[in-house]
């Protein structure tokens, strides 16, 4: 581990998720509906978690569900933190 993670675990320092000039702030949560099924994620400390696993981009996150390649941007909701609504993340990138 490097220490800049080592520092920022100790401060309880938090990293938002920063992709392609679009920044999601810790804490904001991901969803997405495969199959009838919902799949929930949290950006935490500079990546996006799903069921344990780290990713570092939307589509690799998605494709670990479908299992088959897929536009992360349009297959991923967003809620913010202190927002009550979901968006879909591609909206963000214009």
């Amino acid at each position: 581990m490097d220490r800049q993670v080592q520092g920022s675990e100790r401060t309880g320092a938090v990293r938002p998720w920063v992709i392609k000039d679009v920044t999601f702030p810790h804490g904001t949560e991901f969803r997405s509906k495969y199959k009838g099924c919902f799949y929930y994620g949290k950006v935490k400390n500079g990546a996006l978690f799903l069921n344990g696993k780290q990713f570092l981009s939307p589509s690799a996150a998605a494709v670990s569900i479908t299992r088959n390649p897929v536009d992360g941007w349009i297959f991923w909701y967003c809620k913010m933190p202190g927002h009550s609504s979901w968006m879909n993340i591609c909206e963000y990138k214009k």
